[in-house]
């Protein structure tokens, strides 16, 4: 059987990114973000889309919703080694309880049906 191929370090990908977190936590870990996303302009990536869990919702549900995309695995692997990144972990420690990242890619919307005479 032969070996799966890994991914290109010099391919783009897009992430997105879920974040649980409790209500007590919901304001430490928007901060967190707020500034650790600042950093992604430094390594060529991009914030495409950031959501939050309106503030009335179980805390079960995701607190943030991120897309990101990144030039490369390369500047992905750059941005999770920054050292201001790193700083701003310790500082604000983990303020997510469960958080999830998924590699995806875009799913071409199917054709629409034609009215049949």
């Amino acid at each position: 059987m032969g070996t799966l191929n890994s991914p290109s370090l010099d391919q783009p990908l897009t992430l997105a990114f879920v974040g649980y977190a409790t209500a007590a936590m919901a304001d430490r870990a928007s901060a967190y973000e707020d500034e650790v996303l600042r950093l992604l302009d430094r390594h060529g990536a991009q914030l495409l889309y950031r959501g939050r869990r309106i503030s009335d919702q179980d805390e079960s549900l995701p607190l943030e919703i991120q897309l990101l995309s990144f030039p490369t695995r390369k500047a992905l692997e750059a941005y999770l080694a920054d050292d201001q990144r790193q700083r701003l972990l310790a500082e604000y420690g983990e303020v997510f309880t469960l958080k999830c990242s998924v590699e995806i890619e875009t799913i071409e919307p199917p054709t629409p049906l034609l009215p049949q005479a």
